[in-house]
């Protein structure tokens, strides 16, 4: 496994795992991305499988999984001793624990104070288990990023046909809970809306526990209006269990005890200046199957970047108009919000809280500072809704579906070449090479196209 490397907070860090111990232990470790030499980054180097070190690629020292030098090639092993002992030889290494099937880093001074664990401590997730993740890289801040996922109004249009569609929209309520400020869960926000989705009434509620973590959990309840279709594929796409036989469907509408649940749980990460990482993490009740897991993940990746898509530019270019100055002074700090934002419904009630916590914590990302380095706008839009940089270059799932699609392309294209031989040359059964040369162009043509589905695929609201 290579060494991968991650910013976070504008932290560039790397993350390698040891190979698996005598006890067949996973033993993950995070570092600074630099090596004490010459600073060379050490996510560009590679695990030594003869020490299992971390190895620099620069100059070849390596470094155990604490941390410390052990090998500097250039010197005598003497010489070497005497070095690796000066500290500063030791590059920088963070405590790290696998929690909800992915990896955290402590980043703070002294030890580690709790545990990832705790996030879903007295939530229904508590006792299920964490089966699947997906990550994304977005171009815009963790500010923006937390905002759009606490409002719920968005999404009969944002997301029209995804979720539902720009008929669902309807009046919503929301009540927000009070929140202490020394919370012993950690809970920031908590909400509590009714909204229509897909032709259907929700009721849900949302708690955000710390600034990183938050999940919806709530019920679905069918209309006569219903589409079940529809609500079928959502819940494929969300892993939730399949709707009910058509047998039962009508007796949805006339028994409220029976609805659709609906979970939603996501990692917020900042990356740096204009960018956050998302990190959507699955769940289920242990022994259970869902459909969302019968899928290759290949295939759920593509829905959830076509998803992400469907807002991504939005909230880029939004958060750049929130941070400017219309009278062409300083840029604003994003704590600013009231002179930019017009919020007078109810449903905007999430995206003030949110909004006033961050003003009153004084995070970084909001500062005035902090926007004077926002990246400017890509002049493409394949450069906003770059799905390979932001998520394929860095996901194994899908750099190993597009590996097998070039070497089925590959395979097809030795196939129909021979098939066109025998034809041209008449040997052999002829309509049976012809069959083989068309399907191979057709499906070399059906794998490219799907190839182009992880670099970048246009997202035109206006065509829907």
């Amino acid at each position: 496994m290579r060494p991968t490397p991650v910013r976070i907070d504008g932290l560039d860090l790397v993350v390698w795992k040891i190979p698996v111990d005598a006890a067949g232990e996973e033993q993950w470790r995070c570092f600074s991305d630099m090596c004490p030499h010459r600073l060379a980054p050490l996510s560009e180097g590679r695990i030594e499988p003869k020490t299992g070190n971390l190895q620099c690629a620069y100059h070849g020292w390596e470094f155990n999984g604490d941390g410390a030098c052990e090998r500097i090639p250039q010197v005598d092993e003497e010489s070497s001793v005497k070095m690796r002992q000066n500290q500063k030889s030791c590059t920088v290494a963070f405590p790290l624990e696998l929690a909800m099937n992915v990896l955290w880093v402590w980043l703070g001074e002294g030890p580690p104070k709790g545990s990832p664990k705790d996030l879903v401590r007295n939530t229904a997730l508590e006792d299920e288990e964490f089966y699947s993740t997906y990550t994304r890289d977005l171009p815009y801040g963790f500010d923006a990023l937390v905002e759009n996922l606490l409002d719920v109004s968005h999404i009969p249009f944002a997301h029209h046909g995804l979720q539902g569609t720009r008929d669902d929209a309807a009046p919503i309520t929301m009540t927000m809970a009070e929140v202490d400020k020394d919370d012993e869960h950690g809970n920031i926000i908590n909400f509590d809306f009714t909204d229509r989705t897909m032709k259907m009434s929700r009721e849900a509620s949302l708690v955000l526990r710390s600034p990183f973590f938050f999940f919806y959990d709530g019920k679905m309840f069918p209309e006569e209006s219903a589409d079940k279709n529809e609500v079928d594929n959502f819940s494929a796409r969300r892993g939730l269990e399949s709707a009910v036989d058509a047998a039962r469907w009508s007796q949805l509408f006339r028994d409220d005890a029976e609805f659709r649940p609906f979970r939603l749980n996501v990692i917020c990460v900042p990356v740096a200046p204009g960018m956050s990482r998302l990190i959507l993490v699955n769940a289920r009740k242990p022994g259970t199957e869902s459909l969302f897991s019968k899928f290759p993940a290949w295939i759920v990746h593509l829905l959830s970047n076509k998803f992400l898509d469907s807002d991504l530019a939005f909230l880029h270019y939004q958060e750049r108009t929130l941070r400017r100055d219309t009278l062409g002074g300083e840029p604003r700090s994003a704590d600013k919000w009231q002179t930019g934002y017009f919020m007078p419904a109810e449903s905007d009630k999430s995206v003030g809280a949110w909004r006033r916590w961050l003003a009153t914590e004084g995070a970084r990302c909001v500062e005035c500072g902090f926007a004077e380095h926002l990246p400017a706008s890509p002049l493409r839009r394949d450069q906003i809704l770059d799905r390979f940089t932001q998520h394929t270059a860095h996901c194994v799932q899908c750099r190993g579906a597009l590996a097998d699609f070039d070497v089925w392309q590959r395979a097809l294209g030795v196939t129909g070449v021979g098939s066109l031989i025998l034809d041209r040359l008449s040997i052999g059964p002829t309509p049976v090479w012809l069959a083989a040369e068309i399907f191979a162009i057709i499906a070399v043509v059906g794998l490219e196209r799907v190839k182009k589905e992880f670099h970048f695929v246009d997202y035109e609201h206006y065509k829907s």
